[in-house]
């Protein structure tokens, strides 16, 4: 199996039999070898995938592309070349057609279409009603657009994004499918979990409101949390866990001012604060004048307005007070006051505020 397959254009990996043992016929030890092998080489994905898409429009064996499915892609490929009559492709020559257009490459939307349907085996997967029975808005404007969904919940669509919803959700679940960027407001439903997939990962929630950026050009995918709580998966978690059927899900989980960034490239989940964060318990800005307050108060002040734990040595601190006034200040900079008063400095790690301090 020790072959050089960085060097291979995806026509290569779609005549390669570990690559088809894979994608037609399902074989668990090569999907971990392919996943492993396309964790480590990060710029092969979109060979691989158009090579996996080839394979399927072909209808090579066990595809869940369908003969309607088929034939928007045949329309698509069309659209790309007017060579032959259209009569030409609605017949079996359109698998030997495909290939030849496929190979020589002739135009960027026909390679566009066929990696997103690569991804209908996906969709049939976790859309009530398959990959049939969903709807879809994009958003091709400059302006966010909202979509109203049948639970009540509704979702901000940024420009150049796309979702997928079922048509009507199951009493059990609701999922939906995005590309790009979009802002939730959830209806809460404790029997029902609300579930936004992406490409990499995958978000649970009951009822909040949160942001994911997911765009297919940028390196890293992205959730925040406005309030509530989400649990963050990524896609290989849910098909393990899918896999090994135990019906236990080791999610990250998220709580208001956090976010989680899914690296591509070491394919991972990484837990951090949000850039702005906002306060998430109404304070009084006249209860942020300090006169001589322990630091010790000031930072309990902060973790139940931000939801952010302050982790610091209140021993060492204990000497420490703060006479400030940070009425307008966002958090950080409110930090770095306190920090610079008492000759102490801060890290975030794990959503979390460590402070380091020798002491006042």
């Amino acid at each position: 199996m020790e072959k050089e397959y960085r060097k291979y254009h995806f026509e290569d990996l779609a005549k390669d039999p570990h690559f088809r043992s894979w994608v037609i016929d399902r074989n668990p030890e090569s999907r971990i070898f392919w996943e492993q092998w396309l964790a480590e080489n990060p710029d092969m994905q979109k060979t691989a995938h158009l090579a996996r898409a080839f394979l399927m429009a072909l209808e090579e064996k066990d595809t869940h592309l369908d003969q309607e499915e088929l034939e928007n892609i045949t329309d698509q490929i069309v659209e790309e070349n007017q060579a032959y009559p259209v009569s030409f492709w609605k017949t079996k020559a359109f698998r030997i057609a495909a290939a030849l257009l496929l190979f020589s490459g002739l135009g960027y939307l026909g390679y566009s279409f066929i990696t997103e349907n690569s991804r209908e085996d996906v969709l049939s997967g976790i859309l009530d009603g398959g990959a049939e029975g969903y709807q879809e808005e994009s958003n091709t404007g400059d302006q966010i657009k909202v979509v109203s969904l049948i639970d009540g919940s509704k979702v901000s669509l940024y420009p150049k994004s796309k979702l997928r919803y079922p048509k009507s959700f199951s009493m059990k679940k609701r999922s939906i499918y995005l590309t790009g960027k979009a802002f939730f407001d959830i209806h809460k439903n404790p029997n029902s979990p609300f579930w936004v997939y992406t490409e990499h990962i995958s978000t649970q929630v009951l009822g909040t409101s949160f942001t994911v950026s997911a765009f297919e050009n940028t390196k890293d995918v992205k959730v925040e949390v406005k309030t509530g709580r989400v649990s963050v998966y990524t896609r290989k978690d849910l098909d393990a866990n899918k896999d090994d059927r135990k019906g236990m899900l080791a999610g990250m989980v998220l709580t208001p001012n956090q976010q989680v960034t899914f690296s591509k490239t070491e394919a991972r989940l990484i837990k951090s604060i949000v850039e702005q964060p906002e306060q998430i318990v109404e304070i009084p800005k006249e209860q942020f004048r300090f006169e001589e307050t322990s630091v010790s108060n000031v930072f309990l002040m902060l973790e139940k307005a931000y939801g952010i734990s302050i982790i610091f040595d209140a021993q060492n601190m204990i000497d420490c007070y703060l006479t400030a006034t940070l009425e307008e200040e966002n958090l950080y900079e409110k930090l770095d006051i306190i920090c610079k008063v008492t000759h102490s400095y801060y890290e975030i790690v794990d959503a979390q505020i460590i402070i380091h301090s020798r002491g006042c």
